[in-house]
Formats: structure tokens, C-alpha cells, sequence
């Protein structure tokens, strides 16, 4: 199957990626919801069970430690962040755990995730058997699909409706085995990273990093409480809302027809000036160009503005579009 099918599979009926390779801490203990409500950016204190959030893992400067999801399970906060997210946090977390009732256990190797995306994962979830979440972003429920006791989460990383399904690593394998069964192609790891910048969802290590501020990602909406109690990294945070702006900020970029996909850590210039500098990047099968996302300043941050960017070898120029905000499956 083609880039492009699956691609299509994607937006049309539905596909599927074994994501097993991200983190999966859990966090328990009496203490465990004020403990990461006073390390990260959101309201967490605040979370129902079967309701989750993002966040940031801010330092007390105010850097992104790690850019998490945080589920409300019955007995648990379940933190999930992409492969390596959280080599900062953890330790960070642990540090400082010793002063409150928490348990902090890393889960990510006694389990596995697949994510399960398209406008007919829903109603295929429903025929084998799982009851789904409810319908807010992030909402989880336990059930079981295809034989297999799963967290279901109502989730859209890449842009369309999803659901990603978290079971024991031993069940992962039977658990690919279904939507395959169904006829749902894998996503290559290519085509998801298309349709993840297409989204404009950022990734650890790469669009978000130690060196950010959580307001640089553009998540206040979905990251950010501007009203919960203090917490560590908070001054910093509210210095900068009290503000305004920041100086720098995440942008989805687009090329042209024919053009070639630009480099992670490609630099962006305006006018003969640095504005920016490309943090991920891919061919979009479905756009027939490349896409990708930049960090780049304020000023050239605005839809329709251009920048460009040279290829090393032959010094050769190319033009990216800010295409913001993201695009929709609709758009498609």
C-alpha cells in the first residue's frame, strides 16, 4: 500500500500505528493529584476520573521538562508523553515525590499502545466490543476490544478522530491483529509524522524541547491554567502571559509543488534576517508538498507570511508558507 493510501485510509475510514515506544508513567498515592498539579502547568487537581488534560513539566526557570497527557484513572494519574519525553522529567519528578504520599512507577515496558484513527474507528470499536469514552478530548474508559482489556482514549493526534487503545504488552500483538483483520492499513512511520505536523501537534525532543517556554508551543488553551494555585516554573509563566507574548512560537510551515522537504534544524531567514529554525518535517502525500513545523519569531509568525530556507549542498533556496492554524481533516 502506498504513502498516499494510507494516507487517505487516514482521513476516510481508518488506519492504524503501534505507538508501544512512548512513556507511560503512572502515579499513585493520596497525594498524587496536588503533587503534579504543583509541577506542571494545568489544572490536574481539577480532573475528574475518566477525563485527562495536557501539561507541561516546568522547571522552576520555566522550561518544558517534558510536554505530557495526564489521564484520571480510578487509583492512578497516567502520564503518557512520546518516546523519550520523559528522560528530564522523571528524575525531576522523583526528585520531588519524597515530600508527599506518591508512588511513581514507570509502566511503559509492561505495556503498549496502538492508536487507532479515521472517521470509521469509532463504529469498529463499538462492533468488537468496546465502550467508548466519553465524548470530550482525552476522555479515557476501561473495556475490552477485540478480546482484549484496553484503556480506550478519545484522542487526535494526527488531526482526525482517534482513539488509542493501552494494553498489556503480552495483548498488543492480538490487538494489531484486529484492525489488520478489518482491512485498516499501519500508518509507516512517514505518513503518521505528515499528518501529526499537518495537525500542528508538537513532539518532545524535537518541536518542544529544554530550551522552550511552555507559551513558545502555542497550547495555552489546551496546556495551560492561568488561575490554578502556584506551582514550580509559575512566575515565569505568568511573567510572560502578564505580557503579552513571547518572543519566539511554533508555527506549521508549507512548501511548494516540486520543492524539496526541508531539514529538521534547517534555518529560516526573512529579509536576509534569522527568523526561525525547522524542528520536524515531511513530505504530506495527500498536499503533494512538504510540510512541517518551526519555531519562528513573533513578528513572521502570522498565516500567509513567507520564509525561506537553503539547502546546504548547493546553496539553493526554497520558500515555506505559514500555514496556521492547523488543518483540519475537512480541509482535505
Amino acid at each position: 500500500m502506498t504513502k498516499l493510501d494510507q494516507y487517505r485510509a487516514a482521513r476516510e475510514t481508518a488506519a492504524w500505528i503501534d505507538r508501544s515506544s512512548r512513556v507511560r508513567p503512572r502515579v499513585t498515592g493520596s497525594d498524587r493529584a496536588k503533587f503534579l498539579n504543583n509541577l506542571t502547568t494545568n489544572d490536574v487537581k481539577r480532573l475528574a476520573v475518566g477525563r485527562g488534560c495536557e501539561a507541561f513539566v516546568t522547571s522552576g526557570q520555566g522550561k518544558t521538562l517534558a510536554f505530557v497527557v495526564v489521564h484520571a484513572l480510578p487509583d492512578a494519574l497516567l502520564l503518557r508523553a512520546d518516546a523519550g519525553g520523559m528522560d528530564l522529567a522523571l528524575p525531576h519528578l522523583r526528585k520531588y515525590g519524597i515530600f508527599d504520599a506518591v508512588q511513581i512507577e514507570d509502566a511503559s515496558a509492561e505495556t503498549g499502545e496502538i492508536l487507532l484513527m479515521g472517521p470509521a474507528a469509532a463504529a469498529w470499536l463499538e462492533r468488537v466490543g468496546a465502550t467508548l469514552p466519553a465524548a470530550d478530548d482525552l476522555a479515557t474508559s476501561a473495556t475490552r476490544a477485540a478480546g482484549v482489556d484496553v484503556l480506550l482514549i478519545r484522542e487526535s493526534p494526527a488531526g482526525v478522530p482517534g482513539f488509542t487503545l493501552i494494553a498489556a504488552a503480552g495483548d498488543v500483538p492480538k490487538l494489531v491483529e484486529a484492525p489488520r483483520g478489518a482491512g485498516f492499513p499501519a500508518l509507516d512511520p512517514e505518513t503518521f509524522e505528515a499528518l501529526r505536523i499537518e495537525a500542528g501537534t508538537p513532539a518532545f525532543g524535537r518541536d518542544v524541547t529544554e530550551k522552550n517556554l511552555p507559551q513558545e508551543i502555542d497550547r495555552d488553551a489546551r496546556a495551560i491554567s492561568f488561575v490554578k494555585g502556584c506551582y514550580l516554573g509559575q512566575e515565569t509563566v505568568a511573567r510572560l502571559d502578564a505580557l503579552g507574548h513571547v518572543n519566539k512560537i511554533l508555527r506549521r510551515l508549507i512548501g511548494r509543488p516540486g520543492d524539496p522537504v526541508p531539514p529538521a534544524g534547517a534555518e529560516l531567514t526573512a529579509d536576509g534576517k534569522a527568523v526561525g529554525t525547522i524542528t520536524s518535517s515531511a513530505f504530506s502525500p495527500g498536499r503533494g508538498v512538504g510540510v512541517a513545523l518551526g519555531i519562528v519569531r513573533v513578528a513572521r509568525a502570522s498565516s500567509g507570511l513567507t520564509m525561506t530556507w537553503k539547502r546546504t549542498d548547493d546553496g539553493s533556496e526554497f520558500v515555506l508558507i505559514v500555514d496556521d492554524p492547523p488543518l483540519l481533516a475537512t480541509q482535505i
